[in-house]
């Protein structure tokens, strides 16, 4: 705490306060205290505060949105995800082999079940 006195005492060495003291609440009201040599010498430090603010403001705002665009493709990216499950799974139940098969009755195609398995055909020319 004894470095902050250091400061505040090397502030009052400094600078000349006897025209704020001498404000009244009517001065700061109407903004008269403004144009006091203290606050003049300070503008710029105001200014640069106040650009600060804004670009502090401004910052959590672009965060905020994009925390509120993540969020809403998750959901989308999860939404997209159990789609595709219902999907397979609903072509895996229609590629059944008895599923195809009563498709196939109901339509009245005609067609049979083959009995025998596939025959492999070799190709002799082929392997040289």
């Amino acid at each position: 705490m004894s470095w902050f006195k250091k400061i505040v005492d090397a502030v009052r060495g400094s600078e000349d306060f006897s025209d704020i003291k001498s404000s009244s609440l009517r001065d700061i009201l109407n903004g008269d205290i403004l144009t006091k040599k203290f606050f003049q010498k300070q503008y710029g430090l105001v200014i640069m505060i106040a650009v600060l603010a804004f670009l502090y403001i401004d910052n959590r705002y672009y965060c905020e949105t994009q925390l509120a665009t993540e969020i809403e493709l998750k959901k989308k990216i999860l939404d997209a995800k159990y789609e595709s499950l219902t999907i397979s799974a609903e072509l895996m139940e229609i590629s059944r082999q008895s599923n195809v098969m009563k498709a196939v009755n109901d339509n009245g195609l005609g067609l049979i079940e083959n009995t025998t398995p596939p025959i492999v055909i070799e190709d002799s020319i082929a392997k040289k």
